[in-house]
């Protein structure tokens, strides 16, 4: 029988709350009549998608206990690396929206 610990589950829940209720209140509200209005809640969805894309390539991509080795720079490098390949798709969305 597989024992849960729900003190590691209710921690991994307040982790991410905040980017999953970002995605969600925004694509809730995607319906308002303003292009300008409608162009950030786009750029708040993918920014959530990609804080949670950033959380997904650390937990794969590493088995490294950053908390004992402050010198390592690459959950930064990860980060940067996904919210670059992020705003690059915000600025096509914002140019194909608005480039007449």
């Amino acid at each position: 029988m597989i024992k849960i610990d729900y003190k590691k589950v209710w921690n991994f829940i307040l982790r991410n709350s905040i980017w999953i209720l970002l995605t969600v209140l925004s694509l809730l509200v995607f319906h308002p009549g303003i292009s300008e209005i409608k162009t950030m809640l786009l750029i708040v969805a993918t920014e959530s998608v990609a804080i949670a894309l950033s959380g997904i390539s650390l937990f794969v991509f590493t088995k490294i206990d950053f908390t004992k080795d402050m010198t390592t720079t690459n959950p930064g490098l990860i980060f940067l690396g996904v919210h670059i390949c992020t705003g690059l798709t915000i600025l096509g969305v914002y140019l194909a929206q608005f480039g007449n």
